[in-house]
């Protein structure tokens, strides 16, 4: 009786054993896996030109794998959207809508100067909220406040390990240099209002709104004005 107990016995523990061996080699062949889709994802990443291209949300990797990969993606998306907004500012000044009839009402060109002071103070947010969000700190905060199911240090280091490789942060450094040249072109744009509107003020007998337009009763001033505005659009 006694040796059958110890034969069962035996039975369990190689049973055990067998059972942890298959498991230890799927869970081993599941990581591999996993951190070869997360690598090629990030790669991607690091491939692309973040000003044009798309970022691709759709989300390869499974379980805690998939939080990590979306919180690279989620924080790559935030620096890039930051960019679009500063590119669509500069692009979408438009000379005609800035000193339209409505902005020069009883030829007061106050409003212009608040359109400036607006662009500016904006693109002042995007250059603060972007650097914020490259500093450490706030790189950390993005995968600390996942919801990471189980050995959260392991899935925190290799997020930090990625976002914060010479790769990713060449990337970064690449759209904020981008960033800060899109708002260099901005000032520019808006200094060129600024002289518009100063022209303005300098030969305001030379001009009246009529039919909601600025018209001029001065050809030479017309021509200067257009001249201007000509400048800013080009």
């Amino acid at each position: 009786m006694e040796g059958k107990k110890t034969i069962i016995a035996i039975i369990v523990v190689v049973i055990l054993i067998i059972s942890f061996v298959v498991i230890t080699y799927l869970y081993s062949n599941f990581s591999k896996t996993q951190i070869g889709l997360l690598t090629e994802e990030s790669n991607k990443i690091v491939e692309m030109d973040l000003k044009i291209d798309d970022i691709d949300f759709k989300i390869k990797t499974e379980k805690d794998y998939a939080v990590v990969e979306k919180a690279i993606k989620e924080y790559t998306s935030d620096l890039k959207n930051i960019y679009v907004e500063m590119e669509e500012m500069s692009a979408g000044i438009n000379p005609n809508s800035i000193f339209s009839a409505q902005n020069i009402e009883d030829d007061n060109l106050d409003k212009i100067d608040e359109i400036i002071s607006e662009y500016k103070v904006k693109s002042e947010e995007c250059i603060s909220e972007f650097e914020a969000l490259r500093k450490e700190n706030k790189i950390v905060e993005n995968i600390e406040t996942r919801d990471i199911k189980r050995r959260k240090d392991y899935y925190k280091d290799l997020y930090n390990t990625i976002i914060l490789g010479e790769g990713m942060q060449s990337q970064f450094d690449i759209l904020e240099e981008e960033l800060k040249n899109q708002k260099a072109e901005l000032n520019s744009k808006l200094n060129k209002i600024e002289k518009i509107k100063e022209f303005l003020e300098d030969n305001e007998s030379s001009w009246e709104i009529k039919d909601d337009k600025i018209q001029f009763t001065n050809l030479i001033k017309m021509t200067e004005y257009y001249n201007l505005l000509n400048q800013l659009i080009g």
